[in-house]
């Protein structure tokens, strides 16, 4: 239990901190953009906090488990587009806006306007609910498992926790050989439901797992996870292990309820104080995840055997051999369906610009985001290199799904773990705060003021911030209920970026660097990009043969974007030929 103390502790800290920094949040302005006071050195580090989030930490690493070394290549998005957003970073502070949708209002109108928040809100409460679903899996892991309870024939089951893996056989040791399992339904009691397990020597190619299949080598356990229709149903075990154990596994603390008290603190803490103290807290954890990410790597390493250790061990696993090789592993598919959608996040994410909005002046921002290319670069190949190296020596899926969790807490000295995992949870704050903090600073600013009221105090504009990030909040958490039993943390991250990606960083960009787009280009760009994405899974993608069904949303979606973008404008007349920072 000392993992979770620490982390309460550091929660507590962040607390302290968001409580002293509120009462210096007098302006919208300081809640919004900090004043406008960060220097670049805080500048980076908040930046760093808030783009090595839950798609860094959980995510990535998530991949780097399921492909291995070949995931290094992943960062490749985030480096270019960073280094494109460092030659524009001086351009967008002098802007003196306050949002991405107030840079896209005042190029292009109310209109375009009111449609990048739409594109904004949609994107930013995928990422906050899954941020909240990754503050509940470090709970969940960090907490453990309780004692095992011995399973017999008759024994009852809940559908989850036979999908969930909760039942595990134990082989005798040294033994080989094959165990039949099955389950009956207590609905539906004469349909028997089977699983076989193979147990085979440490020499033997495992096969893959296959529906109520599973090949597992000697001396290792299974997680029996069955592939069931009737998830509504409780089922009895008809048939058990005639040799070995059978034992069922529970969590001490459900995912569902490590949920929501992530999602509980979140939501307080970002309520607190705004840009202001999560700017401070960052400096923390800033320092905190270089620190980390540089000790773990050489504890690992040697816990893994070195290198030939690793290759030893991937060689022995299932559809692990190819865990050792960088090239050839990714196809050129994948490579644009991984990389293209965070390059297209990174140069338009109203994260960054609002960090960069925040900076003393255009040349303090430059300066944090040309440091950001090199230091964000490095810490996610830090991240990916420490996922590749403990996924050699975790063999079950189910680990592997938060391998940097599991790693600190079975891998690393105590001391370091602890780091570690406040580490971990310091970023998923971070990350959760801050795309909370947007969607409702975007609408109060974009919306509310615009629209509405715009006399609205300074007061009454920081309490409807703070209430916004409430509504926001349990809307994400809602989003956070239907994705966290399908899609991985990766692929979520990729939609999210996708859908942003695609909608605002056409015409975000254009607004700062090409005077002669349109208002009507930029809301034709700005629909394509939230209507691709969102029709491409269910109603084109299965239209479509070869290699374009093997595309996600972000190639179409950008291109069509792009297209609408640049092919209205040539087609239309320029309705506003001044560039934000001169339409002051």
């Amino acid at each position: 239990m000392i993992y979770l103390a620490a982390i309460f502790v550091y929660l507590f800290v962040l607390v302290g901190i968001g409580i002293y920094t509120s009462r210096r949040v007098k302006t919208e302005s300081d809640f919004a953009v900090a004043g406008r006071t960060l220097s670049p050195w805080v500048m980076v580090c908040t930046m760093l906090a808030v783009w090595i989030g839950t798609g860094s930490i959980v995510g990535n690493a998530e991949e780097t488990y399921r492909t291995g070394m070949a995931a290094m290549i992943i960062p490749a998005g985030t480096f270019f587009g960073m280094i494109l957003l460092s030659f524009i970073a001086s351009r967008a502070r002098n802007i003196e806006a306050s949002s991405v949708p107030e840079i896209i209002g005042r190029r292009y109108g109310r209109a375009a306007r009111l449609l990048s928040v739409v594109a904004l809100v949609t994107a930013y409460m995928v990422i906050v609910s899954y941020q909240f679903n990754a503050g509940g899996a470090v709970l969940e892991v960090i907490a453990g498992d309780k004692d095992p309870v011995l399973l017999n024939r008759d024994d009852t089951l809940t559908a989850r926790q036979l999908t969930k893996g909760r039942m595990v056989y134990t082989p005798p040791q040294d033994w080989t050989g094959t165990v039949q399992l099955a389950v009956v339904s207590t609905q539906d009691s004469g349909k028997s439901i089977p699983y076989t397990i193979h147990v085979v020597e440490n020499n033997t190619s495992a096969a893959a797992d296959d529906k109520n299949i599973l090949t597992i080598l000697k001396n290792r356990h299974a997680k029996i996870r069955y592939s069931i229709d009737d998830t509504d149903s409780d089922y009895r075990i008809a048939a058990a292990a005639e040799v070995g154990t059978l034992s069922l596994i529970e969590p001490r603390l459900e995912a569902s309820h490590a949920t929501i008290m992530a999602a509980v603190f979140i939501l307080a803490y970002t309520m607190l104080a705004g840009l202001l103290s999560l700017a401070y807290t960052d400096i923390v954890t800033g320092i905190l995840i270089i620190g980390a990410m540089v000790a773990a790597l050489p504890v690992l390493l040697y816990q893994a055997g070195g290198f030939s250790g690793m290759a030893e061990a991937f060689a022995a696993m299932q559809n692990k051999t190819r865990h050792m090789q960088f090239w050839g592993v990714y196809s050129p598919v994948q490579l644009v369906n991984y990389l293209l959608p965070v390059f297209l996040l990174i140069l338009g994410d109203a994260n960054q610009y609002q960090r960069i909005f925040a900076g003393r002046n255009a040349r303090s921002s430059r300066q944090a985001v040309t440091t950001m290319i090199f230091v964000a670069m490095a810490i996610e190949l830090l991240i990916i290199t420490n996922a590749w190296i403990a996924a050699s020596m975790t063999p079950d899926p189910q680990n592997g799904k938060y391998i940097l969790i599991y790693a600190a807490k079975h891998y690393m000295p105590p001391v370091l773990g602890i780091v570690f995992l406040v580490t971990v949870v310091g970023i998923i704050v971070s990350t959760a705060n801050s795309f909370l903090l947007i969607p409702a600073i975007t609408f109060i600013k974009d919306v509310y003021q615009t629209h509405i009221n715009p006399k609205a105090t300074d007061r009454h504009v920081v309490f409807l911030n703070r209430v916004l990030i409430l509504v926001f909040g349990l809307i994400a958490y809602g989003v956070s209920l239907a994705f966290s039993e399908s899609t991985g943390f990766f692929h979520k991250a990729l939609y999210a970026y996708t859908i942003y990606g695609a909608a605002i960083t056409p015409s975000l960009v254009a607004a700062i660097v090409w005077k002669r787009a349109t208002r009507q280009a930029a809301m034709a760009s700005i629909i394509a990009g939230i209507a691709i994405p969102l029709l491409w899974g269910e109603v084109i993608s299965p239209h479509v043969s070869g290699w374009l069904k093997e595309l996600d949303a972000v190639l179409p979606a950008i291109t069509v974007s792009v297209a609408a973008l640049v092919g209205v404008s040539y087609l239309t007349q320029p309705t506003m030929t001044q560039t934000p920072s001169e339409s002051k």
